[in-house]
């Protein structure tokens, strides 16, 4: 579905989308930026960004869930947005100004930043991305699909990101989803550039050291250049956090009531991006809402929390409830809700890369199933992220807050969630934000060798970065390049490739591979063999796939005849088959060995199926 589109077309319309909701914002951030005493015009115009992007999503995702997706006023709106930015985008003088200041890390900072931005703009390669974030906004307007689908239990990962990715995919703005991840990283580190706290003098030197510690986190590698909203709701989170311990305490009745409002939307909105952001999302809501309460503002806060509560969280909630699964605390406690399947699925998503979770090597450097692997490096936060135990000084009342936030969440995703470093990024980013400006000032021997071992690193981490990327943006420049790039680091590219070959136009398949927007038109997913296989299950998943009139159904070796295959007595003639059609790729640099998969493509009797699973 995504091989004949025009790639540098894609991304010009990605980044005017961006260019529009930004330009939008820095219209409105003058109205925040007194409010709140913000103290500046870039922080105020970021926050409002989020603000915006995040409406837009949510809105966007719960009347997707109960009415479909328009297309057409889709487009309209992504036009205007668009249009929009066109209106005196006078901010690109305030970003002009940044490049004025001299210092080598700095430099190094942008220089990051530029590796980081060519990434983004690459060819989307990663497996969840082909799978469902990309995959579930293209099904809902090429084919009207629902945001979750009964038999393909992956869609109700999906959530308020997948729906605003929308706007970028109807106007053929495929890149949209990872230039946003892009702008996400690189706002955070304007933020901290620019951020200041009442009158207190902070080192500049300081700012450049979590910067660079930031974006030399190796797990930013994978991130950037994927379609999994997860930078966009760190930001988010990192932003209302700033609001709660910074800027919150400090303001009068009327512009409290205002700042906690904006914080509890967008955390709660983050809520709707991944179901991962409940934990932070609610640490720091608990946070701000005791603030609200120390000022004694009872009323206001309890309306306020319930109201946008029933607005943003309880829609999903509820279409869960009437469609999945009649039991609600299950429903909210867990990310897949399915009445059959949702047990062995959500057990099965915190599985990880097979590290132990509760000795956490594997965060700092690269393992697997605890030993060093190199090809893992994307999974780690590298070592430079401890350097807050250095800095922390538990004296200060705003540190002492964050370290116990930081506790509370640290032990809680141990214990429940993957053991996988991109569930710890936020808690990292506030220690080191918050230990390194509020932290002890030292400036020893430890503190030279650190900052000249990280400037080092952090150079040697460009010129890796920087290879990476040009690597896999140069097949923007040419279907040749692109199919290089595909062939080499997209998984389920040469299978889809010769299946589209070889199978007629607009026809419905089955699959047991993932990448399924390769496909050139509808794939049913065929998971649901991997979770469940009683008669009740069968009947509830194989009367939703039928409905979908699938004509062929395809198979890699490694799938082929296993005994969980439901349907292999389903199957009609054997049409297609070819060896070696694929291997297992990924996106490591240093990967040599290649795991071929060999294709088999049969026809389906989908009429026969209530006799044939017997």
């Amino acid at each position: 579905m995504i091989q004949n589109l025009n790639h540098i077309y894609s991304i010009i319309i990605s980044l005017l989308l961006i260019n529009g909701f930004y330009n939008l914002a820095y219209k409105f951030s003058p109205k925040i930026k007194d409010s709140f005493k913000l103290n500046n015009y870039l922080i105020s115009t970021v926050i409002i960004f989020f603000f915006i992007i995040n409406f837009f999503g949510i809105i966007t995702f719960n009347l997707n869930l109960w009415f479909g997706v328009n297309k057409f006023y889709i487009i309209i709106i992504s036009s205007c947005v668009i249009i929009f930015g066109f209106y005196k985008p006078k901010y690109f003088l305030e970003l002009k100004s940044l490049f004025k200041k001299k210092d080598y890390k700095l430099y190094l900072i942008y220089s990051l930043i530029i590796a980081y931005f060519l990434l983004s703009m690459s060819p989307i390669t990663d497996p969840d991305s082909l799978e469902y974030h990309l995959s579930v906004p293209l099904y809902q307007l090429e084919f009207d699909s629902a945001q979750f689908s009964k038999y393909w239990l992956t869609s109700q990962l999906s959530g308020s990101g997948e729906s605003l990715f929308i706007y970028g995919l109807a106007l053929d703005g495929i890149h949209f989803s990872q230039i946003l991840q892009f702008a996400s990283l690189f706002f955070i580190v304007l933020v901290i550039l620019n951020f200041s706290y009442k009158k207190k003098i902070i080192s500049q030197n300081k700012k450049y050291l979590i910067c660079l510690i930031l974006l030399t986190m190796p797990v930013f590698i994978f991130l950037t250049s994927s379609s999994k909203p997860q930078i966009f709701s760190i930001a988010t989170n990192f932003l209302s956090l700033l609001l709660t311990f910074v800027y919150l305490p400090f303001l009068n009745k009327k512009s409290s009531i205002k700042c906690f409002c904006l914080i509890i939307f967008l955390l709660f909105c983050s809520t709707q991006v991944k179901f991962s952001f409940f934990l932070s999302s609610g640490l720091i809501s608990m946070f701000a809402t005791y603030a609200m309460y120390k000022k004694k503002i009872f009323i206001e806060t309890s309306i306020i929390l319930i109201f946008l509560f029933i607005l943003l969280i309880f829609p999903r909630e509820y279409y869960e409830y009437v469609n999945f699964n009649k039991n609600i605390l299950y429903n909210f406690l867990h990310p897949t809700t399915d009445i059959f399947a949702a047990d062995n699925m959500n057990s099965s998503l915190k599985h990880g890369t097979g590290n132990n979770r509760f000795l956490p090597l594997w965060l700092f450097v690269p393992l697997k199933y605890g030993k060093f692997s190199l090809g893992n490096i994307s999974y780690s936060l590298g070592p430079f992220v401890l350097y807050f135990f250095y800095k922390m000084n538990l004296s200060s009342k705003i540190i002492k807050k964050i370290t116990i936030l930081s506790l509370v969440y640290f032990f809680v995703v141990t214990v429940l969630a993957q053991p996988v470093s991109r569930f710890y990024i936020e808690v990292f980013l506030w220690l080191l934000f918050f230990s390194v400006l509020f932290g002890q000032s030292r400036n020893g021997m430890f503190n030279k060798f650190f900052e000249k071992t990280l400037v080092f690193y952090s150079f040697l981490f460009f010129l890796t970065l920087g290879y990476f990327s040009i690597s896999l943006f140069k097949g923007n420049f040419s279907d040749k390049l692109y199919d290089d790039v595909l062939t080499k680091n997209a998984d389920g590219y040469m299978l889809y490739k010769w299946a589209n070959n070889v199978l007629p136009n607009n026809v419905s398949i089955l699959s047991t591979h993932r990448s399924y927007v390769f496909y050139k038109n509808k794939v049913i997913s065929y998971e649901i063999r991997l979770y469940t296989n009683s008669k009740k299950a069968k009947d509830y998943y194989l009367n939703s796939m039928k409905s979908q009139k699938p004509e062929y159904i395809l198979y890699t070796s490694t799938e082929h005849n296993n005994d969980n295959d439901i349907l292999k007595n389903c199957r009609g003639e054997l049409y297609k088959f070819k060896k070696n059609v694929g291997f297992t790729a990924g996106r490591n640099p240093f990967s040599i060995k290649k795991n071929f998969y060999d294709g088999y493509i049969y026809k389906f009797n989908r009429k026969n199926i209530e006799t044939c699973i017997k």
